[in-house]
């Protein structure tokens, strides 16, 4: 693996590892690997290696820091991960996910860039000749959402799976999915030059839930599969409070309805989600706060407003996954009846 040195998006960014060309020994396109840390050097190193073991080339890995402790140590001359292809981009200051991994995505010179958390691990060694090969065979799909389990345990997290159309469908099936999630995902470069990269202002939670309307109304799919495998810790350093957490999710629920979809949507959904934001955060302030940082936005959400064309909502309200009449959240059918769970009200911390 090797990597040649771009430009940043974002200024004083420090950078340490490998500035060879990227290895030409195998046939296929280049993938990049991208990381966003802060303050997690034993998860992110555990990642990190998982990238390194993979079988495939050329590759290249791209890791973007906040980081204030003594993650750099792990990429500095003679570090554990001072080798070619690997390449640390450290930022002052603490950036959202999203910009961190928008950041990742311009300096990544691959065809297909690949998500992973800094808390998970691929599985499996082959996993990018897998994606390679499911993204030659698919040639509509846009995105390829992994299968996530328990790091810990081995079981898949429902929750951190894609719904499938048929909620009675198991998470070891191959299906097409409305969205993917950002523990562990892959794009074609071509998708973020059509339909662009994440919205930074999203800062925690549901930015790829968002990337995901957008890139089904340009045409795109989503692919969820099995056969890549990633083990997620959810590990607790460096996030957010859990009020604060709750406080963005049901923040950009709302950011998500005005940015992309028709006005019924945008009242039900601010309705819908404050209402639960008020019930799970109880507290008025939170969502005084959630209200507060929307209206700050009020001009650039104006400005980001681009409503899906009617056949994309149609296609996705086919799927019966997170539109339903003028509901934007899971369908009826996957917290109520013989196939429902109640645990799709409730979001992970």
């Amino acid at each position: 693996m090797a990597h040649r040195a771009t430009e940043a998006t974002v200024d004083d960014r420090t950078d340490s590892g490998s500035n060879a060309d990227p290895a030409s020994t195998g046939d296929g396109p280049l993938v990049s690997y991208v990381i966003a840390t802060y303050n997690r050097p034993d998860d992110l190193a555990e990642s990190v290696a998982s990238v390194l073991a993979q079988t495939y080339e050329p590759i290249e890995l791209h890791v973007v820091s906040n980081s204030t402790d003594e993650t750099s140590e792990l990429f500095a001359p003679d570090g554990r991960f001072d080798v070619p292809g690997v390449t640390y981009h450290e930022f002052p200051g603490r950036m959202g996910v999203p910009q961190a991994r928008n950041v990742g995505y311009d300096l990544a010179d691959g065809d297909i860039v690949v998500t992973l958390d800094d808390d998970a691990i691929l599985c499996n060694a082959d996993a990018t000749d897998e994606i390679v090969r499911l993204f030659d065979a698919h040639e509509d799909v846009g995105a390829i959402a992994f299968q996530c389990r328990d790091y810990y345990s081995g079981e898949v997290n429902h929750h951190e799976t894609p719904d499938p159309p048929d909620p009675a469908m198991s998470p070891r099936e191959t299906y097409r999915a409305t969205n993917f999630v950002g523990v562990g995902n892959a794009l074609r470069r071509e998708v973020l030059e059509a339909v662009g990269a994440f919205p930074e202002r999203f800062v925690y939670g549901f930015e790829e839930m968002d990337l995901s309307l957008r890139l089904h109304d340009a045409a795109y799919d989503v692919l969820y599969t099995p056969t890549v495998v990633v083990r997620h810790k959810k590990s607790p350093e460096g996030r957010r409070t859990d009020a604060e957490t709750l406080e963005r999710l049901v923040e950009n629920r709302i950011r998500i309805a005005f940015r992309n979809l028709p006005v019924r949507y945008v009242v039900c959904t601010t309705l819908l989600w404050s209402a639960y934001g008020l019930a799970t955060t109880r507290s008025v302030d939170s969502l005084r706060n959630v209200f507060a940082r929307l209206w700050t936005d009020a001009t650039e959400l104006r400005e980001s407003r681009s409503v899906i064309a009617p056949d994309t909502i149609s296609r996705i309200k086919s799927r019966r996954t997170m539109l339903f009449l003028w509901w934007y959240g899971p369908n009826p059918r996957r917290i109520l009846g013989p196939d429902g769970n109640l645990r799709r009200l409730f979001w992970e911390l």
